[in-house]
This record gives structure tokens, C-alpha cells and sequence, in this order.
């Protein structure tokens, strides 16, 4: 069977991998210039930034995105596999906390720092194990359907109110909710358990980074005949409600036939992309009122001894503090009340360590302006907000101060011009247990999505989104047969 996968991420080459292993023609088509842009990160000064791929949960022998990564025949390409990252929290109070990975020593840290609250967290932690093994695309020795994705396992809330956590550890933990832009009010339990249950189990990545992962799967498409198409935008999808999807057309006009398309873009593209009435109104409006992340200011920076390579860094507000619900753009309220992240790099060659921190940012009152040329009034935002967060990471890690140099920044509008989105939103589509998801499969025959705005962001979210993907267009067992019989030989 013809089919086409638009988008070259790690959901759509995971996708594409798949259905050209079951025998299926399969054309990859990507607008960049090259494959997965974001995951491949880019360089600046001669120093990779890692955009797409910091580090991973799950990435011991039998962890989950380890297991998937050898189901895609690209585990053995990636060298120094670590699994031993560990976070440091640093409230704005002054109190400063770790969290290794591994069940266990979470346990003992947990203990160590909290007294009293190390059986609490062995009960967490053992909720989360239990909800990761209920699934068949996470846990090959299930052998049922997978569970509906309307299924509710509860509020994330919920499960940290029942454990009774001190409230510094349970900030600690609802950080967590940082890796995919949902607080944790909001936040559902199930979701919670996908994205970060596997960085309690390990936690961890492997030289190169995102653009060694890129490189491995290539690899793997081109060895199983995938046809890729780069600098190729999509103008249509042509299809009808009767037959369902019979081709795509490029930007230069080409049509190329095909009876499975899988889209993995941002679903607010389907409108321009579709002919009208081939979806509901009530669909589209559903699509519109779909929530999104909050936007995120980003720098990139360089330093040498200032900050670890295995260690992440939490700067989080006092447990007793609420998190900005400003409207206006104020720097002293965003600082004072918000979490940044600060991640280091493997150092290169010459010693230089690749440094990137992310603050999520309140989407009112962003400036406007199109890619290029930015207009006077963004530059001058963009040089404050700039400055601010590098003040307030400073004043929060004062070693920092004078041992690390800013070499680039990426605000909303970056993000609106890489990963599309009206609000220029770092994850996308927010998934939170209040709204309804979006379904693999659509009203047109045919018509698959996939990617972090239909399950959830992160390259375990996105391998997993495009097999339960190509599990509905297809049978699950199509696509699991292979996760089992793959993990049989471990």
C-alpha cells in the first residue's frame, strides 16, 4: 500500500520506518531543507546545541525508549548510552535538593532529604511503574488492546495530595510536569506517568545527541526503501469522505499517489490542507479551542568548568509561592514566581560545554513580527528579556557569574517559524486532563495523526504516537508483533 507520512521528526521517521517494514511503500516528505530539524539540533561557534534531544528517561537495558530504540534497529549506532543524569532543585528560598535516577536510590535520596517520606515515595514511584506496564506499546508482555484514550486515571494532584509529600519535594516532583508544559493542576496522572515516569527509572543520552538519533534512522529508511523528500512543502491533501485519501501535492506542483497519509504537523494545518466540508465544523472548532503550551524564551550559552554535564538544574520558586498568572510582560513577577531549566552539555573537543536554560513566558502581549526582518521594537524586547533571564540564573547560581557567555536566544517568534503554532508555544498543543484529545484516526478514510500535538511531546512520546498511529491504520498487533518479538531476545 502507497503511503505518506508528512514530517521528518522523530514521529514521522518512526512512522515511515514502520510502514516500510510491514511491506508498504512509503514517501517521508519534510519541508526543511534537511531531516528533523529540531531534533538534529544546531551549532553555534562551532558548539552543538542539543534542542531536540537534552536527555531521556528510560534509556537503561530494559527501559522503555531503550527498548524502542532497538525495535527501530538504531540502539546499536549510539555510543556512550549514559544512564545516570541526576537533577538539582534550587527554590528561590534557598533550599537545594537532588534527585538521582533509579527507583532505588530515588527512594534513598528521598529519605535522606526528607525524612519519613521514603516509603511515600516507594509507593509513588511503584503507581507509576504499574501505570507505565499497563500498556502494550510500553510493556511487550501485555498482549491486550490498548486502553482507550478517553480512559481516566485521574489528576496528577490527586496522587501527590494522597502521598502527603513535603512541600519542597512536592514541587520537586511536579517540576517534572516542565518536560512537557502542563502544570500540574492540570495535568493528568496517565500522561504524567508516559512523559516523566522514565526519568525516575533512568535517566540519560548517548555522544551526539538528537543529530547522532537523526543520523541512525536515515540510515535505517534508506535501508528499508523509504523515498524521502526534502525542501518539499505540502500545498493539499486530496481526498473525499467516500474513498478517503488518494494523493498529496507538493508545493512544486507534484502530485504523488497514495491511499495512507500521516500527518504529524500541528493539527490547525489540516483547514489549509483539506478541501472544505471534508471536516466538520464541529472537528475544526474542536482543533481551535485545543489549548497550547505557553511560549518560552531560550538561551544558548557556553562555559567550561561553571555547571556539570550529568547534572540538570530545576531553579524553582518557594513551594508557598504561586506561579505567575501575569498577563503583562513583567520581568521582576516572571523571575520571582516562574522555573527555569538549565541543561549542560557533553563538552567538545576544545572543553566548551554547550549550555541551554528555558522559561516559560505568559503568551499575552508577545510582540509581533514576521521571521525576518524583526522589527526594532522585538529587538528590544528580545535584548531584555535576554538580559533578565540571565540575571536571574546568575543571581540563582552566582557561579555562573563571569564563567559562561550568551552566544544566541530563541523567543516565540522562533518557535512560531520552526514548530507552528499561533502562539509560538514550546510544546504545541497542551495536553491536559480538562480537554478532549485528538484521535489517531479522522473522519477522512485514510488520515492518520501523529506526533506531540496527538499524544504527547519528547522522542519517547513521539516514537510511541507514531506506533499507535500506524497501529490504528493498520492493527496494533501489526506494530507490536515486532516490540515483542524484538524485546523477547533481551
Amino acid at each position: 500500500m502507497r503511503c505518506v507520512v508528512i514530517g521528518s521528526g522523530i514521529t514521522g521517521m518512526t512512522a515511515a520506518l514502520l510502514l516500510a517494514r510491514q511491506g508498504h511503500g512509503v514517501t517521508l516528505i519534510e519541508a526543511c531543507d534537511h531531516a528533523a530539524p529540531l531534533l538534529r539540533g544546531f551549532e553555534r561557534n562551532e558548539l552543538r546545541f542539543d534542542t531536540g534531544f537534552h536527555c531521556g528517561g528510560g534509556v537503561h537495558r530494559d527501559g522503555i525508549l531503550r527498548r524502542w530504540l532497538r525495535v527501530l534497529g538504531v540502539e546499536a549506532s549510539l555510543e556512550g548510552i549514559t544512564t545516570s543524569h541526576s537533577d538539582v532543585f534550587m527554590f528561590s528560598d534557598g533550599k537545594e535538593y537532588r534527585l538521582p535516577s533509579g527507583l532505588r536510590p530515588v527512594v534513598a535520596a528521598s529519605e535522606r532529604q526528607f525524612p519519613g517520606s521514603g516509603k511515600p515515595m516507594e509507593n509513588f514511584l511503584l503507581l507509576i511503574s504499574q501505570e507505565l506496564a499497563s500498556s502494550p506499546y510500553l510493556n511487550p508482555d501485555i498482549h491486550s488492546e490498548p486502553k482507550g484514550i478517553l480512559a481516566d486515571a485521574g489528576c496528577l494532584n490527586d496522587y501527590l495530595d494522597k502521598a502527603g509529600f513535603p512541600p519542597h519535594l512536592r514541587a520537586m516532583l511536579s517540576s517534572r510536569c516542565l518536560l512537557y508544559g502542563v502544570p500540574p493542576s492540570l495535568a493528568s496522572w496517565r500522561d504524567y506517568t508516559l512523559v516523566a515516569g522514565p526519568y525516575f527509572q533512568s535517566c540519560g543520552s548517548w555522544h551526539g545527541g538528537g543529530a547522532a538519533l537523526v543520523d541512525a534512522l536515515m540510515h535505517a529508511l534508506q535501508e528499508a526503501g523509504v523515498t524521502l523528500r526534502l525542501g518539499c512543502a505540502v500545498n493539499a491533501i486530496e481526498a473525499d469522505t467516500i474513498e478517503g485519501v488518494h494523493s498529496v501535492v507538493l508545493n512544486d506542483g507534484t502530485r504523488m499517489p497514495c491511499e495512507r497519509c500521516f500527518f504529524t504537523g500541528h493539527p490547525s494545518q489540516l483547514q489549509s490542507l483539506l478541501s472544505h466540508g471534508l471536516l466538520r465544523p464541529a472537528y475544526l472548532h474542536h482543533i481551535a479551542d485545543l489549548p497550547e503550551t505557553n511560549a518560552a524564551l531560550l538561551l544558548f550559552a557556553e562555559t567550561y568548568d561553571a555547571l556539570r554535564d550529568d547534572e540538570s538544574l530545576f531553579l524553582l520558586p518557594s513551594p508557598y509561592e504561586m506561579t505567575t498568572s501575569d498577563t503583562e510582560i513583567s520581568w521582576a513577577a516572571i523571575m520571582a514566581k516562574s522555573s527555569i531549566y538549565v541543561y549542560c552539555g557533553r563538552p567538545a573537543a576544545d572543553g566548551r560545554k554547550p549550555v541551554m536554560a528555558v522559561l516559560f513566558i505568559p503568551s499575552a502581549n508577545l510582540p509581533e513580527g514576521n521571521p525576518q526582518p524583526r522589527p526594532s521594537s522585538y529587538v528590544a524586547w528580545k535584548r531584555q528579556a535576554v538580559e533578565s533571564l540571565r540575571l536571574a540564573i546568575e543571581y540563582r547560581v552566582p557561579g555562573l557569574r563571569g564563567a559562561w557567555r550568551i552566544i544566541d536566544a530563541a523567543t516565540p517568534l522562533t518557535m512560531r517559524h520552526w514548530i507552528y503554532g499561533s502562539t509560538g508555544s514550546l510544546y504545541g498543543v497542551s495536553h491536559q486532563r480538562t480537554s478532549m484529545p485528538l484521535f489517531p484516526s479522522t473522519r477522512v478514510p485514510g488520515l492518520f495523526l501523529a506526533g506531540q500535538n496527538v499524544l504527547l511531546p519528547g522522542v519517547l512520546g513521539g516514537i510511541v504516537s507514531a506506533a499507535v498511529a500506524v497501529g490504528f491504520a493498520f492493527g496494533h498487533n501489526t506494530v507490536l508483533k515486532e516490540f515483542r518479538a524484538c524485546t523477547a531476545k533481551e
